[in-house]
C-alpha cells in the first residue's frame, strides 16, 4: 500500500528536526511547529485570516455547534473558532504538539485530546457520553490517511452525528495537480526517486489524493461531498472537499 506510517513519530520531532527547536517559545514557534510557513517564515495575517474564513463559511458555523477539530494541532487555528460555536473537542496524537495547544491556546469551551484519530472516534461516545458533534473539520491533514482510513472515518463520523454533519477536510493534495507542485526538474526527480524506493511521506506532504478516490469512500458511507481545487493564492496543488450526511 503506497502509505506511509510514522507521521506521529515525523509530528513529534518536527520542530526539532526542522528548525533546532525543543519548545515553543514564541508566536512564530507555533507556526513553526505545524509548517504553517512559507519560505520557512510564518504564513502572513491575510493568508491566516483567509483560511479561518474559509472554515467558518464552509461550515457555515453557528453558536450552537459542537465542532471536532479533527488533527488540531497545536490550537493554532482551533483557538481562532473558540467564539464561533459553543464547544470544540480538538484530537492529535503527537503529545508535543498537544502539550503546547494546552499551554499557549486554551480555552474554557476548548477540550484538547491526545490520541490518534480514529481511535479517538472509535471511542468518541464512551469518552464524551451524550454529545453530538454537528460539524467536523480536518486542516491540511488527509494526506496522512489512507483510502481505507478514510473509509473508517466517514463509517464512525456517520455512526457518531447521524446525517446532522458537516464535515470540511481542507487543503488536501489533489493528484491531479501535483506537477504544479513538483515544478521543477530536481523536484519531479526526487518525487519519482523517492517513490521509485518506497518512500511515501513526499518529504512531509503526505499521500495524494484522487478526487474518485474521495467520491469512492463518500458513497460507501452514504455521505455527500463537494470537491473543489483552492484559489491558487492559497495552493495551485490543493482541493478542499465537503462531506455532508444525506
Amino acid at each position: 500500500m503506497e502509505h506511509f506510517d510514522k507521521w506521529q513519530e515525523y509530528w513529534d520531532n518536527y520542530l526539532l528536526n526542522k528548525y533546532g527547536k525543543q519548545e515553543v517559545v514564541s508566536d512564530a514557534d507555533l507556526y513553526f511547529q505545524v509548517a504553517r510557513t512559507i519560505y520557512k517564515k510564518p504564513i502572513e495575517k491575510p493568508v491566516f485570516e483567509r483560511i479561518l474564513d474559509e472554515i467558518t463559511q464552509g461550515l457555515a458555523l453557528k453558536s450552537m455547534d459542537i465542532l471536532v477539530d479533527f488533527c488540531c494541532g497545536n490550537g493554532l487555528f482551533t483557538y481562532e473558532l473558540k467564539d464561533k460555536v459553543s464547544r470544540i473537542i480538538g484530537v492529535d496524537f503527537s503529545s508535543h504538539i498537544i502539550n503546547t495547544a494546552n499551554q499557549f491556546k486554551k480555552a474554557d469551551n476548548i477540550t484538547y485530546c491526545l490520541n490518534d484519530g480514529i481511535e479517538f472516534l472509535r471511542n468518541f461516545n464512551t469518552t464524551f457520553p451524550g454529545v453530538r458533534p454537528n460539524k467536523y473539520i480536518n486542516n491540511d491533514s488527509l494526506a496522512y490517511f489512507s483510502v481505507e482510513q478514510l473509509e473508517e472515518i466517514l463509517k464512525l463520523v456517520v455512526a457518531i452525528s447521524g446525517d446532522n454533519f458537516h464535515f470540511l477536510l481542507r487543503g488536501v493534495p489533489n493528484a491531479d495537480l501535483m506537477w504544479n507542485y513538483y515544478n521543477t526538474d530536481e523536484r519531479k526527480q526526487k518525487y519519482l526517486t523517492d517513490k521509485a524506493n518506497g518512500d511515501f511521506s513526499n518529504d512531509g506532504l503526505g499521500k495524494w489524493w484522487t478526487r474518485e478516490e474521495v467520491e469512492n469512500a463518500c458513497a460507501k458511507n452514504g455521505v455527500k461531498c463537494m470537491i473543489h481545487d483552492q484559489d491558487a493564492e492559497l495552493s495551485n496543488y490543493r482541493m478542499d472537499i465537503l462531506v455532508t450526511g444525506q
